[in-house]
């Protein structure tokens, strides 16, 4: 999968989870999320190259993209997010694995994840 292609599979999946006000999007091969009072924070998934890159690569990549993502939510928010469930309980870390041709997407641990997000089935 090019990076193009995939960075724009990231912000689809993660414009459908983030609050209200806060936006993902995609500048080529780099991903932006973006406050409700403006830019937040970005990272390139540019180094992907489809001809080398393994599944692994693409897991690791979207891995970065969920912590930023839940960096600029969490600081310009002061609140954890994704909200941790149960008193006490730790901020759910975001999780990613490649599963054959498929990278899986969450926060939290991975058996009962606080928060899920479809998963990507990188092409051929």
């Amino acid at each position: 999968m090019v990076p193009l292609t995939f960075a724009r599979e990231l912000v689809k999946r993660l414009s459908a989870i983030l609050p209200e006000g806060y936006a993902a999007r995609a500048d080529g091969d780099t991903i932006h999320v973006d406050t409700p009072d403006g830019p937040g924070a970005s990272t390139s998934v540019g180094h992907l190259d489809p001809a080398e890159a393994e599944a692994e690569d693409y897991a690791d990549a979207a891995w970065n993209v969920l912590s930023m993502a839940q960096d600029v939510v969490s600081e310009s928010t002061a609140e954890p997010w994704p909200a941790p469930v149960g008193a006490g309980a730790d901020l759910p870390d975001p999780g990613t694995r490649a599963d054959g041709r498929m990278i899986r997407l969450w926060f939290g641990a991975e058996e009962a994840p606080v928060l899920s997000l479809p998963p990507i089935t990188l092409e051929h």
